[in-house]
Order: structure tokens, then C-alpha cells, then sequence
């Protein structure tokens, strides 16, 4: 497996891990109508040229297969990393994928000193961020189109970590 900077060959297959992703992780608690709308926003061709404009985004690669993403947001510079997005297809999640994602992409960035995102309460994927070493730091009730969610900021100190 290779972790890549991505380019615009990769967008279609970065569009259905996540759609595998969410329908996997979000179908319990967000019908699927309103995960449509989402998908099709966040992943739209102006919202990805808007990536590739301002975001650090990697892929996972084996094979020539795109088996996960990731997108952080600021500039490499920034001691504040914001981790966007971090999809792993489902039959590729549990082999250490997502956590390379993590480890490349941090090493990108000057000296950063925390790692922040944002989940929606209720992801089973929040115990995988817990396991990494980030903590919830505040939880916010929102919407989209219309659905309550409530979305939770985690946060992890980079600074005088073992692992």
C-alpha cells in the first residue's frame, strides 16, 4: 500500500468510498435521502477543485485500488491541523489504513501541535478516534437539510506523544 497525494483521476473513486463509507457508518441514524444531498454537495466538482485549492488530501493505494482518503484542511504551516474527511472503504476498514492516512498526513505539516475534527454523535467510528488518542472536547446540536444531528469536535494533543 502506498499513501499518495490525490489527483484528479482519483475523484470518482474517492465519491464512492464515500458513499460505501456513509451508507455503512450513517445509515442507522441519517436516512438516506439527506446522506444523498450531502454526498452530492461535499463531493462536488466545485467543492473538490475547492480541496485541491486549500486541503492537504491523500489517498490509500494498493494495486492501483483506492481503498481510503483523507482531507486536512489549513495550510502546512498551521500548528492547528484540522482533519476533514477520513474514509476508509468497508471492506478495506481494521487493517491500519486509516491510522498511515493519519501518520502521512500529520508529517506534511510544520511541528503541528493538535489534531481537531468533527463527527456526528452517534458515528461507531468515535471509539476509533478515542483508541488514537483524541478526546471530545465539545458537542454541538445542528442540522442537515433539515435532520437534527449533533455534531462532536475531538480534539488530540500532538506534543510530547510515545506512539
Amino acid at each position: 500500500m502506498i499513501i499518495r497525494e490525490m489527483s484528479l483521476t482519483d475523484v470518482e473513486s474517492v465519491r464512492a468510498i464515500a458513499d460505501a463509507a456513509w451508507r455503512d457508518t450513517y445509515s442507522r441514524f441519517i436516512p438516506a435521502d439527506i446522506q444523498e444531498k450531502v454526498l452530492k454537495d461535499a463531493y462536488s466538482n466545485e467543492e473538490m477543485n475547492n480541496r485541491f485549492k486549500s486541503s492537504l488530501n491523500l489517498v490509500a493505494e494498493n494495486n492501483e485500488e483506492i481503498m481510503g482518503y483523507a482531507f486536512f484542511s489549513g495550510d502546512l504551516s498551521d500548528k492547528n491541523v484540522f482533519l476533514e474527511s477520513l474514509y476508509v472503504h468497508p471492506n478495506h476498514q481494521g487493517k491500519g489504513i486509516g491510522k498511515q492516512l493519519l501518520l502521512i498526513g500529520l508529517a506534511n505539516f510544520k511541528d503541528p501541535t493538535t489534531l481537531s475534527l468533527t463527527v456526528y454523535k452517534g458515528n461507531p467510528n468515535i471509539s476509533y478516534y478515542e483508541r488514537e488518542g483524541f478526546e471530545v472536547v465539545k458537542e454541538n446540536k445542528g442540522e442537515f437539510y433539515g435532520h437534527p444531528v449533533v455534531f462532536t469536535m475531538m480534539k488530540k494533543n500532538l506534543l510530547n506523544l510515545d506512539s
